[in-house]
């Protein structure tokens, strides 16, 4: 290492990953909101559990903190269950707008 990079002591600093915010991949989170909206019971348990441990798993790869990959999957299944209300009301807008109940 040069004198130069030595003297601003870059090999003492502290190195950390910062991932991108999963909760932020709006396809991600739309694919798992409407996969879970055409399962239902022990599948979509077992689809929903699949889809976390394998974010945990990708986070766990790129060398992120327990606390970091619990806070990033808590985020994500935040922002799947925030897609899913989001979809139910434009349905139910759609449907109030065209006359039909979700009753009817």
């Amino acid at each position: 290492m040069s004198a130069a990079l030595m003297d601003v002591r870059f090999s003492e600093m502290e190195e950390r990953v910062v991932p991108f915010p999963l909760s932020g991949q709006a396809s991600t989170i739309r694919r798992c909101a409407r996969e879970l909206e055409n399962v239902h019971g022990n599948e979509a348990l077992q689809y929903w559990k699949t889809e976390c441990r394998a974010l945990a798993e990708r986070l766990s790869n790129l060398g992120c903190s327990e606390d970091a990959i619990r806070n990033q999957v808590m985020a994500f299944q935040t922002e799947v269950q925030v897609e899913m209300m989001r979809r139910y009301s434009d349905r139910l807008a759609a449907e109030a707008h065209s006359g039909y109940g979700l009753n009817q």
